[in-house]
């Protein structure tokens, strides 16, 4: 029956039952600890009082002339009826002997009779303390105090006392105060959340709870059915919104990622940009084995900003393909350099066997094979990354169709598996350098006087060279050289110097160094030639490689 009938309440009914349901208790529980802590203080209050007529009477010297005389004198006793009838908060005031035989008391028939109330014990022995008992007049909240003459010995003891009916009179008055305002208080509680129940549904555009979540789920399910990714921030960076796709794309698992920073979760996005308030579009982004592609918009309600989202398709098919062209391609022009200097080499040998020339042929034979004796033992020896050795071999046999030497640093060594790169990226970089210091060879070539050809260097040299500490590739090239403003304009894709359809080498080993957090250092003089070095200290953990694009 209770669940029908919440089932029927509105909104608004509900939240004032809630609201006002625990601004009662609140008030309640407030006005209650107000209340007695008000009875405490007042009832403090009312024994610091007896205690101070106590000790004046005590101390009074009147009192204890006529007490160690065994009766009062009238002046006295006309003092303390005075006082009585002055004091609002005393109602009986007795002054005993050491025999607890009365010599004052506002009831002149009870003056020489015994003190009643039994609790008049510490006080005969000279302490002073407050107490409840019930006397003659009822029972009262009493206090005790001895009285000693000039010598200092005890000659009796004064009770100043108030009746409980008095006392209960007062807290009742307290607690009448503390419920007015609780009364009071509950009023207007009661019609401050009615105004803010019918605030709050009318920023819920009237929708019920149930009707709100209704709506939640139909849009989180359309969400989630999206093959792009969504990824929403707040204003502050914080996730707000993340689709299906956007985890599977990302990585991300499927534990819960709302309220949490951004840059913690995905810091490849790079979101927070998009806070100022700049768009930015197709960008790519390398996770895992996922190539995405992204869009990064600013989010604005009534002109403010208040975050910002990303769009993110999957295109991680049509990268490893990109991936894999890439690596082809400088593995193919390895191949094409290899077949056709071994068949230069061949066409050579040849013709010196069919002109009889068998010492020549002989010469040229141990000449070439010394030549690239050492580069091949390098491969062999320290190379053990074979797709990288075929593609080295193939830039040295490229080098030498176009009149330029190669050297490889005989302390190269890498394994295998490196810890910092993978394949794909060591294929990018060094195949990216060595052609654009190739390029930069001939290019100088071209730009030199016919008579000084013969005379300019064309050499290239190459280190590549891993340990448990950092991954080294360095290039030195003799070639056209580069000026600082070049230098500054290097990385930006697209930007050449070699005319259409060059420009994106750079761009793309300068992705790869970003995404490995390594370093890059580029030293150049116009006319002397280039040294490019790069250094990878941190290990790669597979979710950040990025290895985009095709070589120059």
């Amino acid at each position: 029956m209770c669940k029908y009938i919440a089932s029927k309440l509105t909104l608004l009914s509900k939240m004032l039952i809630m609201d006002i349901s625990v601004a009662a208790a609140v008030l309640i529980l407030s006005v209650g600890l107000a209340a007695r802590y008000s009875i405490d203080t007042m009832e403090n209050g009312l024994i610091d009082n007896l205690f101070n007529v106590a000790q004046l009477l005590a101390n009074n010297q009147e009192v204890k002339v006529d007490l160690a005389a065994g009766r009062l004198s009238p002046k006295l006793e006309k003092y303390l009826d005075a006082a009585l009838a002055n004091l609002r908060d005393i109602d009986v005031i007795s002054i005993a002997d050491l025999n607890s035989s009365r010599l004052y008391h506002p009831d002149k028939t009870l003056i020489g009779k015994k003190f009643v109330g039994g609790d008049e014990g510490p006080a005969l022995s000279g302490q002073n303390y407050h107490s409840k008992a019930v006397g003659t007049l009822g029972y009262q909240n009493r206090y005790f105090y001895p009285v000693y003459n000039d010598q200092g010995s005890q000659i009796g003891f004064v009770h100043v006392s108030m009746l409980m009916t008095n006392l209960d009179a007062l807290r009742s008055g307290v607690l009448g105060v503390h419920l007015k305002t609780l009364a009071l208080g509950f009023v207007v509680f009661t019609i401050l959340l009615v105004f803010l129940s019918t605030s709050i549904k009318r920023s819920l555009l009237g929708y019920e709870p149930a009707q709100i979540v209704k709506i939640f789920l139909q849009r989180q399910e359309v969400i989630d059915s999206l093959e792009e990714g969504l990824l929403a921030i707040d204003d502050k960076g914080s996730i707000i919104l993340v689709n299906s796709a956007a985890q599977k794309i990302l990585d991300l698992g499927a534990r819960p990622f709302l309220g949490e920073d951004v840059d913690v979760i995905s810091p490849g996005l790079k979101l927070k940009e998009s806070l100022s308030g700049s768009k930015a579009y197709n960008i790519n982004l390398v996770i895992d084995q996922v190539n995405a592609i992204y869009d990064k918009l600013p989010l604005n309600s009534r002109g403010r900003l208040v975050g910002a989202l990303a769009i993110i398709r999957d295109r991680s098919e049509l990268t490893r393909m990109a991936e894999s062209l890439t690596g082809f391609n400088h593995l193919l022009d390895a191949l094409r350099a290899n077949t056709h200097e071994f068949k230069n080499q061949l066409h050579v040998i040849l013709g010196l066997l069919r002109g009889r020339e068998y010492a020549e042929a002989e010469r040229y034979i141990v000449q070439n094979g010394q030549s690239e004796g050492e580069a091949l033992t390098t491969i062999a020896n320290n190379i053990e990354n074979r797709t990288l050795g075929a593609l080295v071999l193939g830039k040295i046999n490229q080098c030498h169709e176009l009149g330029a030497r190669m050297n490889l640093s005989s302390e190269s060594k890498i394994p295998r598996h490196s810890r910092f790169l993978s394949t794909k990226s060591l294929i990018t970089i060094v195949g990216n350098l060595v052609g654009n210091a190739l390029e930069a060879i001939v290019e100088a070539e071209r730009q030199r006087a016919p008579e000084l050809a013969d005379e300019a260097p064309r050499e290239i040299s190459l280190l590549i060279h891993e340990d448990d500490k950092a991954l080294i590739i360095t290039v030195d090239d003799t070639g056209v050289g580069c000026s600082a403003e070049e230098i500054a304009q290097m990385t930006v894709p697209g930007y050449t110097t070699k005319g259409q359809g060059h420009g994106q080498g750079l761009s793309l080993i300068r992705a790869v160094v970003d995404a490995a957090k390594g370093q890059m250092t580029i030293d150049s003089e116009k006319g002397v030639g280039t040294t490019m070095e790069l250094v990878f200290r941190e290990p790669r953990n597979r979710r950040g490689d990025i290895s985009q694009g095709e070589g120059p």
